[in-house]
């Protein structure tokens, strides 16, 4: 119901506030424990920031701030940047000794990791819902755009897909996804073996940007998509629990056409206008078939329809397929752009389409029904040299349904869901450290992660929000990720974390007196700097992916084009007298990928996606 959606929002921000608050709460708890264990000197412990409560209680002050975004312990003892500790009224105080300062700083990250395993257990215990989880040895094509390096390789639908860079695998869709897109095994390029006919060859091609799987993030996943085996879940008291459809049966076929994948299967229940189909189902090893009739989905009205999937990448309105039936079958190609609609340029607004479909491709009769209405299109077509005009009639559509879900239930142990973080956590690092190698001119193959990928508070919590909104799971799952992952991170040796007061404290162990805090001082407030900066650059990109792309494009699109006039003023100047060298491609390399930047792939699968 639309109501609830505001309600729904509401509900995911105070999860993720609650949840991602709790997560620093737990590490500076971690701190505040160990510490008053150690007889150290604890000054304040809050929780939120911008004090509006207070009370002292056994020297400690107990503080409650109105800002809920975690909290902190504030202890002078731990400080190595001064030689001279005091207390909040000036007091002298004696330093820390090392492995009370070990013990304090090591207690923060620890709690966090026994904060992941317990909220570990309970996902263990009720279950995690999961969208691919199957594994294959080999993927068979079903799909590939003719305007990808795969295809260019010559990658053909109906290929199977045997090995990866030499290797035999046996993973989920979305880990051999990751493997290319973190180039797990190091490579220049590329390597599929395929079997095609029964003979067996290689092709090998070097990935490309994927804006449309992953807009804005600038990550070289696969173009070509595989056909993928179906299980549904049917929920209580739906269609398909009534037809007697049961958990984990998977779906071949409808009406004896196959069935390559869960966005197949519910396209065509949603389009099916409530005719009842014929599921074949393998259950058991066995092949048997289910009538089910689809019924409208609650609370959605019915809409006109062309009958395309199309992505608005690139600041254009572009077609990627068509839907069978639909009026835009045959009628409209995969690749064409859509430039204008009733004569209207879209140029500057893509994403309106669907808004014009709805509003102009609809009309009411006498008896008030509803009854598509011809709308006129612009379309740019390769291979032609002047737009085509291209009418149609939308097709009055009310979605259907079947209720089932494609989420297999998982119970990961605590100490899975831990490994699975320290494994991403280095498969991470290694990929950036080799753009960062290929940025000072090392060869390190073809990967593009780089800090635009990584999430700061505004991405993780942006994210929180999203996931929460799907699954509270899913989303207490995420949780479990934060908090391990910001455990390891704060064991970094790098002062200012709590790593860096660790490796202080066994310095000085080692050499038996205090390390200078004159030495220790400008490392600190150089890393210190250091942090802040790298937070501002992450942070930048959080706010990036939430902007609309053509904000983004326009504004990065202005400063190529401002140290480009630049340029062309100097003339000839040397570049060290106007700008850093490379800036002016610097500026035109992050335009272009900008205008490439926050993909919004429109579908009409089900009724809570949005598409013509």
């Amino acid at each position: 119901m639309d109501f609830m959606e505001p309600l729904i929002l509401i509900a995911s921000v105070l999860l993720m506030v609650i949840f991602f608050g709790l997560c620093i709460i737990v590490h500076e708890f971690g701190h505040f424990i160990v510490a008053r264990f150690c007889g150290l000197h604890i000054e304040a412990f809050s929780v939120g920031f911008k004090k509006i409560w207070g009370r002292k209680v056994n020297g400690v002050e107990y503080r409650i701030g109105c800002i809920p975004c975690g909290g902190y312990v504030e202890l002078p003892q731990i400080d190595s940047t001064s030689d001279e500790v005091t207390d909040g009224e000036g007091n002298p105080l004696p330093h820390a000794e090392p492995w009370k300062r070990i013990a304090t700083a090591f207690a923060g990250p620890l709690f966090n990791i026994i904060f992941g395993f317990l909220l570990g257990v309970v996902i263990w215990l009720v279950g995690l819902p999961q969208p691919d989880t199957d594994r294959y040895t080999e993927f068979t094509v079903r799909d590939v755009p003719e305007d990808c390096p795969e295809y260019r390789a010559g990658l053909r639908k109906g290929d199977r897909i045997v090995k990866l860079n030499g290797k035999e695998f046996d993973v989920s869709w979305n880990e051999f996804m990751q493997k290319i897109m973190l180039n797990d095994d190091n490579v220049k390029q590329v390597a599929l073996e395929i079997v095609r006919d029964g003979r067996t060859s290689e092709i090998s091609y070097t990935p490309a940007v994927n804006d449309k799987l992953m807009p804005g993030e600038n990550v070289t996943l696969p173009f070509f998509q595989p056909e993928m085996r179906v299980y549904v879940f049917p929920l209580p008291r739906s269609a398909a629990k009534k037809a007697g459809i049961q958990p984990e049966d998977r779906v071949t076929a409808v009406d004896g056409e196959p069935v390559y994948g869960a966005d197949d299967l519910s396209s065509r229940i949603n389009f099916s206008g409530g005719k009842t189909l014929k599921l074949s189902v393998e259950r058991d090893g066995k092949q048997i078939e289910i009538p089910v009739t689809p019924t409208p989905v609650p609370d959605i009205k019915a809409r006109p329809q062309i009958g395309i999937f199309f992505t608005t990448a690139n600041d254009r309105c572009e077609v990627q397929e068509t839907i069978p039936g639909l009026p835009a079958e045959h009628r409209l190609l995969p690749g064409d752009v859509i430039v204008a609609f009733n004569g209207e340029s879209i140029k500057d607004d893509p994403a309106k389409f669907s808004k014009l479909v709805a509003e102009k491709g609809v009309e009411t009769d006498d008896m008030g029904e509803l009854h598509g209405r011809e709308i006129s299109l612009t379309v740019e077509r390769a291979g032609e040299a002047e737009p085509l005009e291209i009418k149609l009639i939308p097709l009055i559509v009310i979605p259907h349904e079947i209720g089932v879900s494609f989420y297999r239930i998982e119970h990961p142990t605590p100490w899975k869901q831990f490994c699975n973080v320290l494994k991403m956590t280095k498969r991470t690092l290694t990929s950036l450290g080799h753009t960062i190698q290929s940025k000072v001119g090392k060869d390190t193959g073809y990967t593009t992660i780089g800090v635009q990928n990584l999430s700061g508070p505004l991405g993780i919590g942006r994210y929180m929000i999203m996931t929460f909104q799907g699954s509270f799971m899913r989303g207490l799952y995420l949780v479990v990720v934060i908090s391990f992952s910001l455990g390891l991170f704060n064991l970094l040796p790098v002062p200012v974390l709590d790593g860096g007061h660790i490796m202080i404290a066994l310095i000085e162990t080692a050499i038996r007196r205090p390390v200078p805090a004159k030495l220790v001082q400008p490392v600190t407030y150089f890393f210190m700097f250091v942090l802040i900066a790298f937070m501002a650059i992450v942070s930048f990109f959080d706010v990036k992916k939430m902007l609309p792309q053509s904000w983004t494009s326009a504004f990065e699109l202005k400063i190529h084009r401002a140290s480009s006039e630049l340029e062309d003023k100097e003339g000839d100047a040397p570049k060290s007298a106007l700008l850093p060298e490379s800036s002016g491609e610097a500026a035109k390399e992050v335009a272009d990928k900008t205008e490439n930047a926050e993909t919004h792939a429109q579908t009409e699968a089900s009724g809570e996606t949005a598409g013509e």
